[in-house]
C-alpha cells in the first residue's frame, strides 16, 4: 500500500486500520478476541514480519489501543519490540523513504513509545454493542435510492450553499445479509448499472437494466434514511437460480461472499451507488457502448426471478 510522509498515519493501511479499530473495539468482546478478528483481517500484514505493512499493523494497534485506554501486552510489546529494533525505520528505509524523513519518523516513534510505556496496564471500561444490530434491508425486496450525478446523497449542502439535489435513482436488490461475528450487520446487493430518471416500479423490474453483484455492504438505520432510500416492492427472486447465476468461485465477488471485512471496515452501501451512475453517464452512454455480461453482470433481473413470476 501507499506511503506518502513520516507520520504513523501517512499510510493507506494505517488510514484504514484506523477505522477498522474503531469498529471492531465496539463489540463486547475482550482485548484477545478483538486482536485475533483484527489479525484476522489483515493476515498477511499481521503475521508475517517481511510484510512491507508488518510494523505498521502492530504500531497502529498499539497507538489506537493507547488512544481508547485498551490494554493487551502482546501488542504493547510487540509493538516496542518493533521500534527498539528498528525494523520499522528500516523497512520505511527499503521502500523509500528520504533520510530526512526516517528522521522525522525515528522522534515519531520515540514519542510513541513513551506514550505506550506510560499507559495503564489495565483497559479502561468502553462502549460496545449490547444486542446485534438490527437489519434495515429484507431481501427480495426492490429498492431505489435517490442519486445526483455519480452517486448517492453525502451531503445535504455543499461549501458554496447549493444543496444536494437528485437527478436520477439507483436500483438494487439484497441477495445475502447476515452479521459478522454475530453482531454487525452486512448485506449483499445486486445492483442496476443503468440509471432511471423516474422513481422506478416493480413492472419495470425486468428491463434490461444490467445488474452487478457487489460485494458484501454495511448500512446503518441513519445512513437508510440520509440516503432517502425507499422499498419498491418484493421481487420472487429463486435462490437456487441466483446462487448458479453467481456461484462460488476462487477470485472475485460471488453470491455468499464473506461479509466480515465489509463489516468490520464499514463500508457503506452508497459505495455500490457511486461507480453505478458515475459508469453508465461517463462511459458507456457517451460511447453506445453496454457492459458485457459476465460472472458478476446480467442484463436483466428474469435470469433469477422464480418461472411464471409476475
Amino acid at each position: 500500500m501507499g506511503t506518502w510522509g513520516s507520520g504513523l498515519y501517512s499510510n493507506d493501511m494505517a488510514g484504514d486500520m484506523r477505522s477498522s479499530i474503531k469498529a471492531v473495539l465496539r463489540l463486547p468482546f475482550d482485548e484477545d478476541r478483538i486482536v485475533e478478528i483484527l489479525r484476522e483481517n489483515e493476515q498477511a500484514a499481521a503475521d508475517n514480519p517481511n510484510d512491507e505493512d508488518h510494523t505498521v499493523f502492530w504500531l497502529v494497534l498499539a497507538h489506537q489501543f493507547e488512544r481508547h485506554g485498551v490494554a493487551h501486552s502482546q501488542t504493547l510489546s510487540k509493538a516496542l519490540e518493533i521500534i527498539d529494533g528498528e525494523s520499522d525505520l528500516k523497512m520505511m528505509e527499503k521502500r523509500g523513504m528520504k533520510p530526512a524523513d526516517l528522521r522525522k519518523r525515528g522522534a515519531m516513534l520515540s514519542e510513541l513509545r513513551s506514550r505506550l510505556v506510560a499507559a495503564p496496564s489495565t483497559s479502561k471500561p468502553r462502549k460496545t454493542i449490547k444486542a446485534p444490530e438490527p437489519f434495515v434491508f429484507e431481501t427480495n425486496i426492490l429498492y431505489a435510492c435517490p442519486v445526483m450525478g455519480s452517486g448517492a446523497r453525502v451531503v445535504r449542502k455543499y461549501p458554496d450553499g447549493s444543496i444536494w439535489i437528485p437527478d436520477g435513482w439507483r436500483q438494487f436488490v439484497i441477495l445475502n445479509r447476515g452479521r459478522a461475528f454475530e453482531f454487525l450487520a452486512w448485506y449483499q446487493p445486486l445492483v442496476s448499472k443503468k440509471p432511471v430518471q423516474e422513481k422506478p416500479l416493480i413492472s419495470q423490474a425486468e428491463d434490461d437494466l444490467w445488474w452487478q453483484l457487489d460485494s458484501p455492504k454495511t448500512c446503518s438505520a441513519r445512513k437508510f434514511s440520509f440516503n432517502e432510500i425507499e422499498a419498491v416492492g418484493p421481487l420472487p427472486i429463486d435462490v437456487a437460480k441466483a446462487r448458479d447465476r453467481f456461484p462460488a468461485r476462487q477470485r472475485g465477488v460471488y453470491l455468499g461472499y464473506d461479509g466480515r471485512s465489509a463489516a468490520i471496515n464499514d463500508i457503506g452501501i452508497g459505495n455500490s451507488m457511486f461507480p453505478s451512475t458515475d459508469d453508465w453517464h461517463k462511459w458507456y452512454l457517451p460511447k453506445g457502448l453496454l457492459p458485457e455480461e459476465g460472472p458478476t453482470m446480467m442484463r436483466s433481473l428474469s435470469e433469477i426471478l422464480a418461472t411464471g413470476a409476475k
